[in-house]
């Protein structure tokens, strides 16, 4: 089975708390019961000593492109999204079908 994955990796502005972290991705995490054809949403902290100094990631399961755009559209995702913009000093995009 083919599944398309987003990745989305994080550093922080200094000073960002772990507080608006969480409720950002508690913002995305609601997303999977919102968005048909989302089969798995995970949020957490890298304890990776590869970091580079990206702290945070979240990995997004999606059936195929469309759920992918409807995730992306949807106000939640928005909402957290403006949040996001706020604390990011750096980012990171991946997205790929999964083979």
């Amino acid at each position: 089975m083919i599944m398309l994955v987003h990745i989305a990796i994080y550093k922080w502005k200094p000073g960002t708390t772990e507080a608006k972290v969480l409720q950002a991705f508690e913002e995305i995490k609601l997303l999977k019961r919102k968005v048909p054809g989302l089969h798995s949403i995970y949020c957490g902290k890298n304890f990776s000593k590869f970091s580079e100094g990206f702290t945070h990631a979240i990995v997004v399961l999606a059936e195929n492109q469309q759920a992918l755009d409807a995730y992306r559209k949807h106000p939640g995702h928005e909402k957290a999204a403006k949040i996001i913009e706020e604390m990011e000093e750096s980012g990171i995009g991946i997205d790929f079908n999964s083979i």
